[in-house]
């Protein structure tokens, strides 16, 4: 009996600290963020996708994702669906392609990832790399969590769209 006293104790003790030392960041309440990303009017698959919180911001939730195919995105932060209602800079950088056995021109320079551009690049033109990146804004709220951005070749700067 007092061996079954004791280990009831003890896992009434494992059970509390379960809860104890839990993450505040798991208490804040995140909004899920999709849209699509197109390069001059097409589906830009594989661009990574980055929503940096303003300042202003009650919580700090930077969220991030690769476009799919069809240039679909769906936000996370820290392994969770969303990010917080605020405002945001957006920047969306391409996918990186070039021929097979070729760097790309912006990483011949920094020989690690030269290795990796001749491991492991997609044998295609290098048509996306004139763009390097675009920068966006948007502002999440429950009923504004739906963001479409196209970006304009070499120009790199453009709006949020509302589908």
């Amino acid at each position: 009996m007092r061996a079954l006293r004791t280990l009831v104790t003890l896992a009434a003790a494992a059970a509390g600290l379960v809860g104890c030392g839990g993450s505040d960041e798991s208490r804040i309440p995140l909004i899920p963020v999709t849209g699509t990303v197109t390069l001059n009017g097409k589906p830009m698959a594989g661009a990574s996708v980055l929503f940096q919180p303003d300042q202003t911001n009650k919580y700090s939730t930077p969220g991030v994702d690769a476009t799919g195919p069809e240039g679909n995105y769906k936000l996370n932060y820290k392994g969770r669906s969303g990010v917080a209602a605020g405002k945001y800079k957006v920047v969306i950088t391409p996918a990186i392609e070039a021929p097979a056995g070729q760097t790309p021109e912006q990483f011949k320079d920094d020989p690690y990832m030269a290795q990796l551009g001749t491991a492991s690049a997609p044998a295609k033109a290098a048509k996306k790399l004139e763009l390097t990146k675009s920068e966006f804004t948007a502002e999440v709220t429950p009923e504004d969590h739906s963001f479409d951005f196209d970006a304009k070749g070499k120009e790199g700067a453009g709006a949020a769209s509302k589908p």
